[in-house]
């Protein structure tokens, strides 16, 4: 039987490292939104910020590389080597988030508990633009196997083989390929979506922008099946968004409703599922 127990146990057994992108200027307020939020149900986190201000934070990691948007690869690059080296034995799984982005790390948890963390498994919301094989949405959040990193690492970054300008997803995405990492199909059993690069307004009520839809390897809908029971994440989420939407998962219970957990187990798809080119 399938009850709360077995969801804690899981939440212990899948260990996941979350890795976070930011400002200087963001210190006082995405940052603190997402430490007072999702991230603290990650095993481990660490937030990558070109900072003056020295010892802010012990989660707080001065790269060298300089903050902003046009920078974001190379600081992107550079993360994915100090992270690979100093907690690449220590976790399962790495995932990147952006600064306003929210994270359903139980959800996380459940769907990575499909897959098998030394092999190499690139997951997330898939795009097709550009490159062949898709790449994963940045603002969405992707994740990395353990073997996935250590590919990326071994055989891309060290041997300088990963560009460190053009668009970090992208990016990030083609030097994946190139060393043998796969995407995969993160979708439900249901076709719908567990990572999500827009706003939760923009996916719950439409409508989607014009602009998003050709990028997507699979149709984006806006409405009631825009998005998983089991949704895993959302971008362009302000600090005070991220906390609402907090305080309604954890802090709000709904009188009488129980949630079948044994009919969740099947609610993802066949992992492995490799989109089509």
């Amino acid at each position: 039987m399938i009850d709360e127990s077995a969801a804690r146990a899981l939440h212990r057994q899948v260990r996941v490292l979350c890795w976070i992108p930011s400002t200087e200027k963001q210190l006082n307020s995405k940052v603190r939104a997402v430490n007072d939020t999702w991230v603290k149900r990650c095993d481990g986190h660490v937030f990558f910020v070109d900072t003056q201000h020295h010892n802010a934070s012990s989660d707080v990691i001065e790269l060298g590389v300089k903050d902003g948007r046009g920078h974001l690869t190379e600081k992107s690059v550079a993360a994915l080597a100090y992270v690979y080296e100093k907690y690449g034995k220590d976790y399962d799984w790495f995932l990147k988030g952006d600064d306003d982005a929210y994270v359903v790390v139980e959800n996380l948890k459940f769907l990575l508990s499909h897959y098998n963390p030394d092999a190499p498994v690139y997951l997330g919301h898939l795009y097709k633009w550009h490159l062949r094989e898709g790449y994963m949405s940045g603002g969405a959040s992707y994740v990395l196997s353990r073997e996935a990193l250590r590919l990326l690492n071994v055989n891309g970054i060290r041997r300088k083989k990963c560009r460190l300008t053009g668009d970090e997803d992208m990016e990030i995405g083609r030097c994946l390929h190139d060393v043998g990492v796969s995407s995969h199909n993160t979708l439900d059993r249901f076709g719908r979506e567990t990572f999500h690069p827009l706003n939760p307004t923009t996916h719950i009520v439409g409508p989607i922008p014009l602009n998003q839809l050709p990028q997507d390897r699979f149709k984006m809908v806006s409405g009631a099946e825009c998005c998983s029971q089991l949704s895993i994440s959302f971008h362009k989420v302000n600090p005070d968004l991220m906390r609402v939407v907090d305080h309604l998962l954890y802090r709000t219970s709904v009188y009488g409703r129980n949630l079948d957990m044994k009919s969740l187990q099947l609610h993802f798809m066949e992992p492995g599922i490799v989109p089509p080119p």
